[in-house]
């Protein structure tokens, strides 16, 4: 790109930032507007749940411009930020549905059984917290995926943006996100070799849960659906190698994922409207859904735990073991917050309740693990709401790098 078409590129995005901004703000809808990525998981997550719902909303697609809006709002370069109709600014995909619920209680995606509404909680943390070392691997750890993903990712950012050339961003959104190996414990042949069996070792617990429940809770779709489909749907099935793996290993699956995508869909009928029952937890835990519960206690657990750890310890990086392999890892201060809630979580059941788990807990080594080196708190949201955002403030990591870019002023 020449120096005058950057000039003019700025200058393109700086007026459209502000247009975007007016329409993001505009405070006279009765609807949410989310602003949104069509490779963000987590966009789909809310999106998709919100279908379910019936719950309406705006979508706006997130360019350069839109991601620099994000930052002012929520303080960060980050999807979704949703605005409510009343103009209050909220990130975080998992506040965000809990928000929602409250407020939409209608076609309720939370079972009423506490036990079971636990260990969607706990599927849920594990398509936020785990998936993405998963879906990183995969999108990023062969040719064909890292070639079509850099031009594809290249066209969602210069969407609308007629002086900038996706061949040219290409490969600068390459080189940034294979640096991500580094943040994820993704370095090594060893640890790429364990990648592609944990891929193919979940599709197949998948693959045999699906054979006899439409989802992942029984009869009816939970927020742990949502939160899985997202990875599974715009990672591993839109990404042309993974998609490959999937169709021809995972088909029951890929019907999952069709069906979750068609929810809240009235054109032609096509959306699912009528639904069977949760599981009965008291008539035992089907072994696909144990399966998975196993997979989850020896890659979701050390890894969150370890997380926790290091957090506290206000360690940067740490080095832990995922099913059999060490790997080396960055600490993520959301990750330890979000396993102290699930932890918290659990020590919210009643003894009844926990009992009701403890069988199906134990048998798949999510217990004693979970709970064995206590409550670890994250501070991270001390003094904050979410999902709100207040003064383009979210949590206590972005106060303090605000704060110390001032002070360098």
């Amino acid at each position: 790109m020449t120096n005058n078409a950057e000039q003019s590129a700025t200058v393109w995005l700086e007026n459209k930032f502000h247009q975007q901004s007016k329409i993001l703000l505009k405070g006279q809808e009765s609807y949410y507007r989310i602003l949104q990525a069509q490779g963000s998981p987590y966009s789909h997550k809310v999106m998709t749940y919100m279908h379910y719902k019936g719950i309406h909303y705006k979508k706006i697609h997130s360019n350069q411009s839109d991601l620099k809006w994000a930052v002012e709002a929520a303080g960060q370069s980050i999807v979704p930020v949703m605005l409510s109709p009343d103009d209050q600014v909220m990130q975080d995909s998992t506040p965000i549905i809990e928000y929602l619920e409250a407020q939409h209680p209608e076609v309720s995606t939370i079972p009423e059984d506490p036990s079971l509404a636990f260990l969607m909680w706990l599927i849920e943390d594990f398509a936020d917290e785990y998936m993405p070392r998963m879906i990183m691997h995969t999108r990023w750890g062969n040719e064909q995926n890292r070639h079509t993903l850099s031009h594809k990712i290249a066209r969602g950012i210069v969407y609308g943006v007629p002086t900038m050339q996706m061949q040219q961003l290409a490969p600068i959104i390459l080189n940034r996100q294979t640096g991500f190996d580094q943040h994820l414990g993704l370095e090594g042949e060893e640890v790429r070799a364990n990648m592609d069996k944990q891929v193919l070792d979940l599709l197949s617990i998948l693959e045999a849960h699906f054979e006899q429940h439409q989802f992942l809770l029984g009869g009816k779709p939970s927020v742990a659906d949502f939160a899985l489909y997202g990875p599974l749907k715009v990672h591993f099935y839109e990404d042309p190698q993974s998609h490959e793996i999937m169709e021809t290993q995972a088909p029951r699956t890929c019907n999952w994922i069709h069906t979750i995508m068609q929810l809240g869909d009235t054109r032609g009928c096509a959306g699912q409207t009528e639904f069977t029952d949760w599981l009965n937890l008291a008539k035992g835990l089907p072994k696909s859904l144990s399966h998975l519960l196993s997979f989850i206690a020896k890659t979701y657990v050390p890894l969150c735990k370890a997380t926790a750890k290091a957090a506290a310890s206000k360690v940067k990086r740490f080095e832990t073991q995922i099913d059999g392999v060490i790997a080396t890892f960055t600490t993520s201060q959301y990750r330890a917050w979000a396993f102290e809630q699930l932890q918290l979580r659990y020590q919210n059941l009643t003894p009844e309740e926990q009992s009701q788990l403890s069988g199906a807990l134990i048998d798949s080594q999510i217990m004693p693990a979970l709970m064995s080196d206590g409550i670890l708190h994250s501070t991270l949201f001390d003094g904050f709401t979410p999902p709100f955002v207040k003064d383009g403030i979210p949590d206590a990591r972005i106060k303090y790098l605000k704060e110390k870019a001032k002070k360098a002023l």
